[in-house]
């Protein structure tokens, strides 16, 4: 008999025995005339939230290049500092395209469609002083929680209920605890367990878990089939529902060396790789468990699971060593070129085979409204630390951002933004530490263009979160801005 589906829905879901249930991707030719504009209207307002960690400091030389002496093509006062603007640059050879020593990628990665949609940023600082930074590259601190957790809990960014709110791998997200925060718990140790807690739920009687014993693919392709073969179901739906079978199909084959007749969980996952010889010594290992990851992720936003993914991993970090040791044998021996040539290396690891592995997977995925997934994202990058060189590697200046996609139109892209005050005082030199706006007018830039009432992170005037912070290194006139959209990003 074929498996009922509401055509009212907003998702339609494959309901099989044991209980287990599988969004299926908005097919709006299979809803009623009266529904299906209003429809694509939902579609087209919701958002997708990507943001990416990573540990400690560079030196903006290798980080930002060319951009750092690039000529501005459009300059302002701002905050009482002057500030600047330029189209975003590359060069493209050899199948690379090319920004600077971190930000280069294979051009297949790296395409045009991507640097049109991309911003790099400069002169944003942290609030306050850091050590290292738990919760400030996502907006949060000892009382306020970080902006993935905001989102999670707004209704203006999630008018419906969702499974799974926000997916959390790292240890910067923060969650309201009382008149405190606390680290945010991971949502799942590994890629497997993750795709187990989304996609699979299996109950037997009695309310009991038992295994299931279906593969969900194979399942959902039963249904699928009879889906496709409604005569409401137009041709543009069917490749909607094609594409995301071969995205799921995708998924699992990454998860089982075998698809047989049973789902059983898989025996090698990321957690296995990442316990496997030599791990740490092979940074293409530890972008492939990234990889893995964003596969999950990317099925998870395109079945209307989830909108928003934070990340940053723990046990690795794109480089021959483990943190502990990496900390000491590379974050702090910057002077060292051969250190430093080690630590460029692993970031622009992270640039291309995480940030934009995701952000092409992304681009694959189409909507009810005939846009993407990433057409409607906001992919975003931050440092630890900021920027800067001797003395030390551990202050708040001039975090490195990097920004994918424009939101549904709410930024304009293709931008280098340099917003550091070139006046600033002189905290060091070869090179030159700046001090410039600040983060948290980023991170309320960002709930807005995600669509998030100004009521769902209470007011707005510092940015978020909307504390005035007590050290003198920004002037009146800087803090006075930070409520509103930075300079030139507004589309």
């Amino acid at each position: 008999m074929k498996p009922a589906f509401n055509r009212l829905s907003r998702r339609q879901f494959l309901l099989g025995a044991g209980g287990t249930a599988l969004a299926l991707p908005l097919l709006p030719s299979l809803l009623p005339r009266e529904a299906r504009a209003a429809t694509e209207a939902a579609a087209s307002a919701e958002r997708y939230f990507v943001h990416m960690t990573t540990w400690h400091g560079l030196y903006q030389s290798q980080f930002f290049g060319p951009l750092l002496d690039q000529a501005a093509t459009q300059a302002q006062s701002y905050g009482g500092i002057a500030i600047r603007g330029a189209p975003l640059a590359a060069t493209t050879a050899n199948g690379m395209t090319v920004i600077s020593d971190v930000l280069q990628a294979r051009s297949s990665a790296l395409s045009a469609r991507m640097l049109s949609r991309m911003n790099v940023i400069n002169g944003l600082d942290f609030a306050v002083s850091v050590g290292h930074n738990r919760g400030g590259t996502l907006g949060g601190d000892a009382t306020n929680p970080t902006i993935d957790q905001v989102l999670a809990a707004s209704r203006s960014f999630y008018p419906t209920t969702v499974l799974q709110p926000a997916i959390v791998r790292n240890l910067v997200s923060l969650s309201k605890s009382g008149t405190a925060t606390v680290q945010t718990e991971s949502t799942a140790e590994s890629n497997v367990k993750l795709f187990d807690r989304l996609f699979k739920t299996s109950v037997g009687g009695g309310g009991t878990s038992a295994p299931e014993q279906v593969v969900l693919v194979d399942r959902v392709k039963e249904h699928a089939n009879l889906v496709m073969a409604d005569p409401a179901c137009s041709s543009d739906c069917k490749t909607r529902l094609s594409n995301y079978l071969d995205l799921l199909s995708d998924v699992e084959s990454k998860l089982q060396t075998s698809v047989t007749s049973s789902f059983s969980r898989p025996t090698t996952d990321t957690s296995a790789v990442e316990s496997g010889s030599g791990f740490y010594g092979q940074p293409s290992s530890q972008a492939q468990c990234e990889q893995l990851w964003n596969d999950i992720i990317v099925a998870a936003f395109s079945a209307g699971i989830s909108r928003v993914y934070v990340c940053g991993p723990t046990s690795y970090t794109f480089g021959p060593e483990p943190e502990h040791a990496w900390h000491g044998d590379y974050a702090h021996s910057l002077d060292d070129p051969a250190r430093r040539a080690g630590f460029n290396a692993a970031v622009q690891l992270q640039f291309e085979g995480a940030m934009l592995d995701i952000a092409n997977k992304l681009d694959r995925v189409t909507t009810a409204d005939g846009k993407t997934l990433f057409d409607k994202s906001l992919i975003a990058s931050g440092f630890e630390l900021g920027s800067g060189g001797n003395p030390g590697h551990h202050h708040n200046r001039c975090i490195p951002i990097i920004s994918l996609g424009d939101a549904g139109g709410y930024l304009k892209t293709g931008q280098s933004l340099d917003y550091r005050d070139l006046e600033s005082f002189n905290w060091s030199s070869n090179p030159h530490w700046y001090s410039g706006l600040l983060y948290t007018q980023w991170m309320g830039m960002v709930l807005r263009a995600m669509g998030v009432s100004t009521a769902d992170y209470n007011t707005s005037a510092y940015g978020y979160p909307n504390v005035r912070g007590a050290n003198g290194d920004h002037a009146d006139a800087i803090w006075n801005v930070a409520g509103q959209d930075l300079p030139w990003m507004k589309a």
